[in-house]
Formats: structure tokens, sequence, C-alpha cells
């Protein structure tokens, strides 16, 4: 027994030393909406402690526009990337990432902030920079925009595309204020409610 605990401790004390303990802040409308349906507000996750976002991470980055706060978003552009929304698809150096198939949900409706009313996205699984990950579509709510990513930053974008929180609203970030989110530990009940618990972020 006393074996067991030592080990579970040393466990514990290489995973604090690498990552740290994070909660989904539920706080802010628009961000718990924005990081669906990859994470939710309340979710616990292992964020790495080392800065760094390359294409395809979840990152948790300061908030550009508000001091104390995070953005989460993931990283769909780079320096000299050109990043592109047209009707609502995304488009990266001209290309659409590619969405063979429909999540096993295929579909999840949320509460839009901004209007209060319930409204309906279809789920997606799409492949970018070499893995895949869920991302939900409706109706188109912007403006058409195209972005030269600078030099050196990284362009953010919501897995929910429609009710973003994203760098289309605060622009690109420096990689250095943001870290990677890697692990899900638990996850609050609901509509992914299979999905939300000892899960890898991808």
């Amino acid at each position: 027994m006393l074996y067991t605990l030592i080990g579970l401790a040393v466990i514990a004390g290489v995973i604090f030393a690498f990552f740290d303990v994070w909660t989904v802040p539920g706080d802010d409308a628009l961000l718990a909406v924005s990081v669906e349906p990859t994470l939710s507000a309340g979710d616990i996750v292992f964020v790495a402690r080392s800065s760094g976002a390359k294409d395809g991470n979840v990152v948790r980055c300061t908030d550009p526009q508000a001091e104390g706060r995070y953005v989460v978003g993931r990283v769909m552009g780079s320096g000299n990337d050109d990043v592109e929304f047209a009707g609502g698809t995304l488009r990266v150096n001209g290309k659409t990432p590619s969405a063979p198939y429909a999540c096993d949900v295929p579909k999840m409706t949320l509460r839009n902030p901004a209007n209060g009313e319930e409204q309906e996205y279809a789920c997606f699984m799409e492949e970018f920079a070499g893995g895949t990950h869920p991302s939900l579509r409706g109706k188109a709510l912007d403006r058409d925009a195209k972005f030269a990513v600078p030099a050196q930053q990284v362009y953010l974008v919501s897995d929910n595309r429609s009710l973003h929180l994203d760098s289309r609203d605060f622009g690109a970030v420096s990689p250095a204020s943001c870290q990677r989110i890697v692990f899900r530990l638990w996850g609050t009940s609901g509509y992914w409610d299979t999905h939300k618990r000892l899960t890898g972020i991808w």
C-alpha cells in the first residue's frame, strides 16, 4: 500500500511539473459556446506549462483584449499564411480542410448569446495538419473576410465556426502567449457526455 501511494505521488508530481490543471470558464457565454464541441464550459483539462502553438493544436492564450483572462482556439494558420472565410467556409492558403464524415453526434443545438435563440449546428470531423477534430457549422453570421497572418504569429479559429471567439474578433496572437490544451481529465455531462472524460484533445 505504501509503495502504491509513493508511486501515485511520483506520477502526480511528474504530471504537475509539466501540466497546469485548468477549468474551462463558464462565466463568458460566447467563450462557452465557441469551444464546442471539442470542449465545454466546466471541463477540467491539462494545459502544457510550456508555451507554443503549432498548426492544429487547441490552445489557451492570453486574451489580448482582457487582462487576466484567456481565449481558446485551434491554430489554423501561422506566419505568412492566408486565412479566409467565404460564405462561412474556412480556407487556409486557398484550400478548404476536408471534412469527410459527420461526427458520432451529427447535430448539436446551442443558444446564441447575442439573441438568446437556440440554433442547430451540423458537426463534421475535419482533417487538418495531420489530425482530425470536430467542428460545428451553421448559418454564416459574418461577412466574408481574408487575413494574412503576420510573421511569428498564429491565427486561432473556434471549432464552433458560427458562434466564435477567435482571431476574427481579436486578430492573430503570439504563440509565446499560448499553451496547448492536451488532455481532458473530466467534463460536464451533456450532449457530448461520452466524449467528456479521460480524453486527449486533438
